[in-house]
């Protein structure tokens, strides 16, 4: 089967979607030939393999709600021309300003 990258997905967020288990993103990872932490690129179309474990619990349930997770972190890095650093994810935000923390 194949997984077209969304916008700020890692390979942790293709192998929960599409298997319901995140540990499959390193066989995943193998099968397209690219490392755990490489930045995917939008658009691009990832093999998953057929054969990999399912917890159909998790993937029946991202699927019947339509679940695309997205948690990569954008970085962008200043250069030269003056761009801008923009970090983004759980490890720069705060709490009760970027999220909320319900009980």
């Amino acid at each position: 089967m194949n997984a077209v990258v969304l916008n700020r997905q890692s390979l942790l967020d293709l192998a929960t979607q599409h298997t319901g288990k995140a540990e499959n993103a390193f066989d995943i990872a193998v099968a397209n030939g690219i490392s755990l932490t490489d930045e995917l690129t939008i658009g691009s179309r990832l093999n998953i393999p057929n054969d990999l474990t399912k917890n159909n619990d998790i993937y029946n349930y991202y699927t019947a709600k339509n679940i695309q997770p997205a948690t990569a972190i954008q970085v962008i890095t200043a250069g030269n021309d003056g761009v801008e650093e923009i970090q983004e994810g759980i490890s720069t935000w705060a709490i009760n300003y970027d999220f909320k923390v319900a009980s």
